[in-house]
């Protein structure tokens, strides 16, 4: 009988040229060592669908991946017999069936992403992988309002990148949070971060890079590069400098939702 089942898993992206499958010659990809794993175990080519496909050198806590495997093993003790075959930077959490119709891409309600900002000091021999170290503080205040500007439904086309294969740029971003965490709230990558600021996007959907660009924008707004206005004068074009997108490592896809009753 073949099932369709759904993964829950993490990851340090450091190490690989994304989530998506490459050619050998572009390095290891996470959907790679993943596919590797199911395809020892169920004893058949197994091919996944990824829920986000993330970049080079950019972190998941909570991605989702569905496949189909004809095989009756066990999902409660399928995380602890893939982890033993997958290396020690990626872990799924979580094995699940799902209905036939579902798709771990494409049925998904909700996505969301955190970013991760050091205002200033050096980067240690860990944390340099887990962040964007800046040169100086940033206004906390400036770029919250320039975050508010991009709530609710709008075309994204200007906040991907040129070229992009997208044939509808509309998106709903939910909650654009900018904050200072507690010192209670701090852990591991960031606990020993100078001053950090975190950046938390969450939205129906998401275009290529768009969250690094919306970071990359907010933080100019930040080092007051740029009016907290501009946010919004990007959607339509009427504001057109050129500010590039945040580098990857700074990026964690926290999580991806989807209807209850399309998960279980």
């Amino acid at each position: 009988m073949e099932r369709n089942i759904l993964l829950t898993l993490q990851y340090d992206g450091s190490n690989y040229a994304g989530w998506q499958r490459q050619p050998a010659s572009h390095g290891a990809t996470v959907q790679q060592e993943v596919e590797t794993a199911l395809s020892q175990v169920f004893r058949e080519q197994i091919v996944v669908a990824g829920a986000g496909r993330t970049d080079s050198g950019v972190h998941a806590w909570g991605q989702r991946c569905s496949f189909r495997a004809h095989s009756s093993v066990p999902l409660e003790k399928l995380p602890d017999i893939l982890n033993r075959r997958l290396p020690g930077d990626i872990r799924v959490s979580r094995a699940e069936q799902v209905a036939d119709s579902f798709h771990a891409r494409f049925t998904a309600h909700r996505k969301r992403y955190r970013y991760v900002l050091a205002q200033s000091g050096q980067a240690n021999a860990f944390n340099h992988r887990y962040a964007w170290f800046l040169d100086g503080g940033l206004d906390l205040a400036a770029m919250q309002e320039g975050a508010a500007h991009l709530l609710g439904t709008h075309d994204f086309w200007h906040y991907t990148v040129s070229g992009v294969s997208a044939s509808d740029f509309v998106r709903t971003i939910s909650s654009l949070d900018v904050y200072a965490p507690e010192p209670q709230d701090c852990f591991f990558p960031w606990q020993e971060l100078p001053s950090p600021i975190l950046v938390e996007v969450e939205a129906d959907g998401f275009l290529y890079k768009m969250v690094r660009i919306i970071v990359g924008r907010l933080v100019a707004v930040g080092q007051g590069r740029i009016p907290a206005r501009a946010m919004a004068d990007y959607l339509d074009g009427s504001f057109d400098l050129n500010i590039p997108p945040a580098p990857p490592q700074g990026l964690q896809l926290l999580w991806v939702r989807y209807a209850e009753a399309e998960a279980e």
